[in-house]
């Protein structure tokens, strides 16, 4: 039979997952059931004297019998204010249950202590003490490494959970997003992170939730939330008071920065950690959990304010994405929902570039580059590139040339996302003015060097390229997509080793980003065909150590992504012959047994693994793919074996 295309391509991506990446499945829960336990800790902070200034925490840890000891996990700036500290100014709020009232604590300040990161920097994080009688709940921490978990390309479901400040009645909110993988982050995010602020995320937050955790999948904290990018709009731009427009990500510390505190290493036996990797929700649920959070309609005297509707855009446009990133179509409604708000913003604000920025991000999403890059050059055309630099360069304050270091950066932004959609469009040669824009702003911006270099590669010029590519990998040794980029553009030279040598260093930056191992794969085949195709020259290439099992599972991937599926077997096999234990080996010798159509010796080597590792999903999902087959297989058979 003719092996289709689309379940080829999905076996190599499975493939892929289960040789490169092999976690352990948590037991599902339902946000319904996630919103319950981060209800469970996280605690309001009041500030006594203004509620605006309020904050939220985290329970982290107890020690003692009754009363018991509560260590509490928050943003330092929620608690920074010392004298208000002294004069018992704050109060922890408790989680309150059904059978008793929330606890008040006030706050003793003597127990508030900053953290600092592993190089003595400070961080935005603070430690908390109070105690209480009653029994509380303890959050989980998530102690994986995030880098591993969500690639450069891709985002993952979490849940910020905090108390919005400034509300008549205290209610706390459980809000999904999207995390950003770090190298997108780098790309989009129009100012470098801060104390720490290292994961960015699309969950809509608000003043009050700082210090409130940040959840992943299986209720676990990967972060403490602190900051949403924004910026102050005044009457001038957009005709009334001064006003927050959330136009950027939420912020969160990881915490793995906390947990390589000494502090952490000092409580670490009341704390409660984990390696578990996160799952994935069901589309049905996390739409449930976004339609609760869809915000109402300005209307009445909100609805003459422009930046109402920007935020009420913004906000709008983070549901259709998480929306999109769970298969839900009900996504491209709401980002259409969006573009229609900030039409309405810059009806009654025409030189409010902020809306125009927005409603070239969303186009951007949506694949319309042409709509996208008339709001981006809008958004250009009215920033007020002149009055930001006369307060950079001639302050009044130094709050004012912050501010304007700040603003300028994100006037490169607005030409970066030109380039970008300029080179969408095939426009490489505009796309380089663009991306020159940015970097007579900020000459040390690596990405748009990056990004400058990709426009000289399809322009043809890869040596000029390659000197970009070095460029930016010279100011940023980690930035994933400079290594990729460089190893295309050696690929295209004809520098074989040196090209899968990039590709290598991608896969030590990002384990798990796949494109890499596929455009290594690809080089490969063209090497060993000048070169002989010997397990030997592949191994050398790849400098290979074929003593241990993770050599083993290299080269398998490498020989299946070259359709050397004999070779593949034949090493996976000595995987598990070395390792009658080795899930993943036994998985992939699986998905390889199913490309050469032997079904039965795949479905015992899928048996073999979930003897071994029962829930993972990427070898359930290929037992799925068997099935399709096993089925198309008989279809056919039916038919007489007529060739599709």
């Amino acid at each position: 039979m003719r092996f289709p295309y689309e379940l080829s391509a999905a076996l190599m991506g499975t493939t892929a997952a289960i040789v490169m990446f092999q976690p352990q499945i948590a037991q599902a829960l339902t946000v319904e059931e996630l919103s319950q336990r981060a209800r469970e800790i996280t605690v309001l902070i009041r500030n006594n004297e203004s509620a605006s200034g309020s904050g939220s925490g985290v329970i982290i840890g107890k020690s003692g019998d009754s009363p018991q000891v509560y260590y509490v996990l928050t943003a330092y700036h929620v608690v920074q204010d010392r004298e208000l500290g002294k004069e018992r100014g704050y109060t922890i709020v408790t989680p309150g249950k059904e059978d008793k009232a929330t606890e008040e604590v006030i706050l003793d300040y003597a127990t508030v202590q900053q953290l600092t990161d592993e190089n003595g920097e400070l961080v935005d994080l603070a430690i908390l003490q109070f105690t209480s009688d009653r029994d509380y709940r303890i959050a989980t921490l998530a102690n994986y490494d995030l880098k591993s978990q969500v690639g450069s390309n891709t985002s993952q479901l979490v849940f910020a959970s905090g108390w919005p400040a400034g509300r008549e009645e205290a209610q706390r909110l459980f809000s999904p997003g999207l995390r950003v993988g770090k190298d997108l982050a780098a790309a989009l995010a129009n100012r470098s992170s801060q104390l720490g602020y290292e994961l960015l995320y699309t969950s809509i937050t608000y003043p009050g939730m700082s210090g409130g955790p940040v959840l992943d999948a299986n209720g676990y904290v990967i972060a403490i939330h602190g900051q949403s990018e924004g910026d102050r709009v005044n009457e001038v731009e957009a005709g009334t008071n001064d006003f927050r427009v959330r136009s950027g990500y939420s912020m969160g510390i990881p915490i793995q920065t906390f947990l390589g505190h000494q502090t952490a290493q000092e409580i670490q036996t009341v704390l409660q950690t984990t390696t578990e990797a996160p799952r994935n929700v069901s589309r049905e649920d996390v739409a449930a959990s976004l339609t609760s959070l869809v915000p109402e309609t300005p209307e009445g005297e909100r609805a003459e304010d422009p930046r109402v509707w920007v935020n009420y855009g913004n906000e709008l446009w983070r549901i259709g994405d998480v929306f999109k990133a769970t298969g839900n179509q009900e996504g491209i409604k709401y980002q259409n929902y969006a573009i229609a708000a900030y039409d309405k913003a810059v009806e009654k604000a025409p030189s409010f570039y902020q809306a125009w920025l927005a409603r070239g991000n969303v186009f951007t999403d949506l694949g319309d580059f042409k709509n996208a890059l008339i709001s981006y050059e809008k958004a250009i055309e009215t920033f007020p590139y002149e009055q930001t630099r006369d307060n950079y360069q001639n302050p009044k304050k130094e709050e004012e040339k912050t501010q304007a270091e700040r603003d300028l950066d994100l006037y490169a932004s607005l030409w970066r996302y030109k380039g970008l959609v300029l080179s969408k469009l095939n426009r490489y040669d505009e796309a380089l003015g663009a991306f020159e824009k940015v970097l007579e702003v900020n000459e040390t911006d690596f990405v748009a060097v990056d990004l400058k270099g990709f426009a000289q590669m399809e322009l043809g010029e890869n040596e000029t390229a390659l000197a970009s590519f070095e460029r930016a990998i010279e100011l940023n040794p980690e930035y994933l997509f400079a290594w990729v980029h460089k190893g295309d553009a050696l690929a295209k030279l004809d520098r074989l080793p040196a090209a899968v040598a990039a590709y290598e260093q991608v896969l030590r930056i990002q384990p798990n980003y796949y494109n890499a191992a596929f455009q290594r794969a690809d080089v490969l085949a063209e090497f060993l065909r000048q070169n002989g195709e010997t397990p030997e020259a592949l191994a050398d290439i790849l400098a290979i150590n074929l003593a241990q099992s993770d050599g083993l599972h290299r080269l398998g991937l490498a020989q299946f992504g070259l359709t050397d599926r004999e070779g593949a077997i034949a090493t996976f096999g000595e995987a598990t012959n070395r390792n009658p234990d080795d899930a993943a080996a036994w998985a992939a010798k699986g998905l390889t047994l199913i490309v050469d159509n032997r079904y039965a010796e795949a479905r015992l080597a899928f048996e073999k693994a979930l003897e071994i590792n029962p829930e993972n999903a990427a070898t359930l999902d290929a037992l799925a793919i068997l099935k399709q087959l096993e089925e198309l297989d008989d279809s056919q058979s039916g038919l007489g074996g007529v060739s599709q």
